[in-house]
This record gives structure tokens, C-alpha cells and sequence, in this order.
């Protein structure tokens, strides 16, 4: 490892978080983790955009720690309205925020990279783990997928990530969010038109829209297996649910989308 990685240097307005972890006390991170860790889900994810998004790092910082620890992956912590013209010190916390998620939930990963300084972040103490994403963040310049490629992630790996995503993996996200609004009209169009009883009302109907898509959107960020879309919606939502729920609202949702595919196919014609 070199003396002073190329990411150190403050060019493009670029400041490594570890310069700025320096400037507060071990109390004062203690402090505040403390208090993070009194806060409900939602406020917690909350807060985390908001801080993230206003450019308060140490305090996005902090509240990321406690998502991973909760086992909310950075891909579910993110508006889908978010912003994506980030600076390069949200990048390279985006950056941050990914590795601090895969070194907690895949620390086996470590056998499968090559290098060690790679392993470092991993492995590493909190001091060589920042040295070494500094090191790998190259003040901005290395593209994601080549990080991807170096640490060997998996599909799986990249799709609990919100940044560290190869080409093939970041169009497949691409393409969910731009889907997900359309997605969500249809369903709910769908919904509309169901009658309402006493045992189905206008909040079990509401209730049902955003499980149905919400399982939709899980598909997407997983292998397609229902047990897969179960641990997924349980991440993003903090709720549990059965893989044979999970089946059987997809093929509703499926004969939704087909339905709604077909008449716009019959308004062309």
C-alpha cells in the first residue's frame, strides 16, 4: 500500500469521511449512535435521506450504520424520486454505505477476492477499511463496475447495493425503477375496480396495493424465487410473509399486467 492514496487529495472538492470521523470525539460518535438507535424504522429512514441528501455526512454516515445493523440493505433506503447528479462525496459515501453492508452481512465474501489490500475492506479495521475504499474510490475516477469486478461480487451482492453495480446490473435496476410508477397505476386502476364489502374494505384494498407492489418491486432486486422475494420484502418493508403468499399475490399481479398489456394492445390496433 502506498503512504498516501491518490484519494486523499482534495481535488473536485473531494473530502474522505475519515477526515471527517477525526473531528468528532468516540463519545460523540457513541452519543450519537445512541440515539439513532432509538428511533423508530420509518423516522430512521427518514432522517437517513434527508441527512444524505442535505450533505450532513457524519450524521448519514451514523444512520447507515444502524440500517445495516437493523438489515436494511443501501438498496432500500433511497426515495426512488431521489436525485442521481450526486457530487462526488455522495458517491463516494454511496460508495461507502455499500461496502459497510458487505462486509457485515458477506464477510465469507473474503475468500473470493484476489488481492488483499482488497480484502482489507472486508476484513480491515475501521482505519484500513476507509484507506482502502479511499484507495479504490480513486477520487472518483474508477467507474463502480470496475470495483465490481475486482471484489468479484455476485448478482445478489450488487442487488442489496445502491451504487456498486456492474453495466448489466445497474440497467436491470434502471429499468424497475422507470417501470415502478406505470406498475403501481396499473394495480391500483386494477383495485379500483373491486368491489368493497365489509371484509374487503378501502384499507384492506389500500393494504393490498402496496404489498402487490412492493412484491413486484422485490422481484426485480432478486432471483425471482419466492423465497427470495420473501427475504427481500421483509427488508424493505420490516415485515414478514410466506413464500406461498408471496406466489400467489405475484400471479395476481402478473394476470393484472397481462390483462392491462393486452387492452393497450386492443387500443392500438
Amino acid at each position: 500500500m502506498t503512504s498516501t492514496s491518490p484519494a486523499t487529495a482534495s481535488a473536485s472538492g473531494f473530502v474522505p469521511l475519515s477526515r471527517l470521523l477525526q473531528t468528532v470525539s468516540p463519545e460523540g460518535l457513541d452519543a450519537a449512535r445512541q440515539r439513532v438507535a432509538e428511533l423508530d424504522r420509518q423516522t430512521l429512514l427518514n432522517k437517513f435521506s434527508e441527512a444524505f441528501m442535505r450533505h450532513k455526512r457524519l450524521a448519514a454516515f451514523v444512520m447507515s450504520e444502524e440500517l445495516t445493523a437493523r438489515g436494511i440493505p443501501p438498496c432500500f433506503r433511497h426515495s426512488h424520486l431521489s436525485a442521481t447528479n450526486y457530487t462526488i462525496n455522495q458517491k463516494f459515501d454511496l460508495l461507502v454505505f455499500d461496502l459497510r453492508w458487505l462486509r457485515r452481512m458477506y464477510l465469507e465474501h473474503k475468500r473470493q477476492i484476489r488481492y488483499k489490500r482488497c480484502k482489507l475492506m472486508f476484513t480491515g479495521r475501521d482505519r484500513e477499511f476507509h484507506s482502502e475504499v479511499e484507495y479504490a474510490f480513486y477520487n472518483g475516477t474508477r467507474a463502480a463496475w470496475k470495483i465490481v469486478k475486482t471484489l468479484r461480487l455476485t448478482e445478489k451482492q450488487q442487488l442489496d447495493c445502491f451504487w456498486l453495480h456492474s453495466a448489466p446490473i445497474a440497467k436491470r435496476i434502471q429499468g424497475v425503477k422507470d417501470a415502478r410508477d406505470r406498475i403501481f397505476g396499473v394495480l391500483q386502476d386494477d383495485l379500483r375496480a373491486a368491489r368493497r364489502t365489509k371484509s374487503f374494505t378501502e384499507e384492506d384494498a389500500k393494504a393490498t396495493l402496496f404489498r402487490r407492489h412492493r412484491l413486484w418491486l422485490c422481484r426485480g432486486y432478486t432471483n425471482g424465487s419466492p423465497v427470495a422475494i420473501m427475504e427481500k420484502y421483509a427488508q424493505l418493508t420490516g415485515t414478514a410473509i410466506t413464500p406461498q403468499i408471496v406466489s400467489r399475490q405475484l400471479v395476481i399481479v402478473d394476470e393484472v399486467l397481462r390483462k392491462a398489456r393486452s387492452n393497450n394492445d386492443e387500443k392500438k390496433g
